[in-house]
């Protein structure tokens, strides 16, 4: 097992997975791994929760780039309701009723200083459409733009319409639970953007990986790389 997979395990570890989100650990290692390979230096989580998807990008900027990966939610009850996935929706609510935000915040900035990620991570409890504007004065732009917040349709949306102009030539957009139709509006404006490297739908994953490629040739063989990279 190579370095930078045994940093995301190790990390990870004590991250639990429930209903309100986790990030695989291949997933987190993909991430990583982009992030590594291609020296970004500024990644962006929208939609945090836990911190599953936030802790590789940081320790990957912490080990190998000196970046800095930004964590936007506004962990609000209120924020998380949802009603994109009929099917889930008596499901969501009895989870946003009954979960403490509050407390997840506490312990994802807990975990951030316990893990010694503080000066390469930095949470802005804000809604993604409010927290924008802070990137915009700062004139802050990413190499990793991960969309995993509110997934109702218009959300997600919105998502797209205000960080994907905040992409650096030659980024990623990584975007989960492409398989809901409430994603799918988005899943599309950005596949006619982008090419689209990598896709995993399984128990444990469900998500696309998008890349601002240089060419269809180079697209074509990180596709194959990532075949590797994202198993497991």
């Amino acid at each position: 097992m190579n370095e930078l997979r045994v940093q995301v395990r190790d990390a990870l570890e004590g991250i639990q997975i429930d209903f309100g989100g986790g990030c695989s650990m291949s997933k987190g290692y993909l991430m990583a791994w982009l992030i590594k390979k291609y020296r970004i230096t500024n990644s962006i989580d929208i939609g945090v929760y836990r911190g599953r998807s936030l802790v590789p990008q940081a320790v990957a900027h912490r080990e190998y780039t000196g970046g800095t990966a930004y964590g936007v939610d506004p962990w609000l009850n209120s924020e998380a309701r949802e009603s994109g996935n009929p099917a889930l929706k008596d499901a969501i609510d009895e989870f946003v009723d009954t979960t403490n935000f509050q407390a997840i915040f506490e312990e994802v900035d807990a975990l951030i200083r316990r893990l010694k990620l503080d000066q390469n991570c930095t949470l802005i409890r804000e809604k993604s459409s409010h927290a924008v504007r802070y990137f915009e004065s700062k004139d802050i732009g990413f190499g990793l733009i991960h969309i995993d917040g509110n997934h109702d349709s218009e959300r997600v949306m919105e998502d797209v319409s205000l960080y994907l102009p905040r992409l650096r030539r030659g980024g990623f957009v990584l975007m989960d639970d492409v398989s809901w139709d409430s994603i799918k509006l988005a899943y599309a404006v950005v596949s006619k953007r982008f090419y689209r490297i990598y896709q995993r739908t399984d128990e444990w994953n469900d998500y696309a990986v998008f890349w601002d490629a240089p060419s269809w040739t180079a697209a074509s063989l990180l596709r194959a790389e990532l075949m590797f990279v994202g198993r497991g």
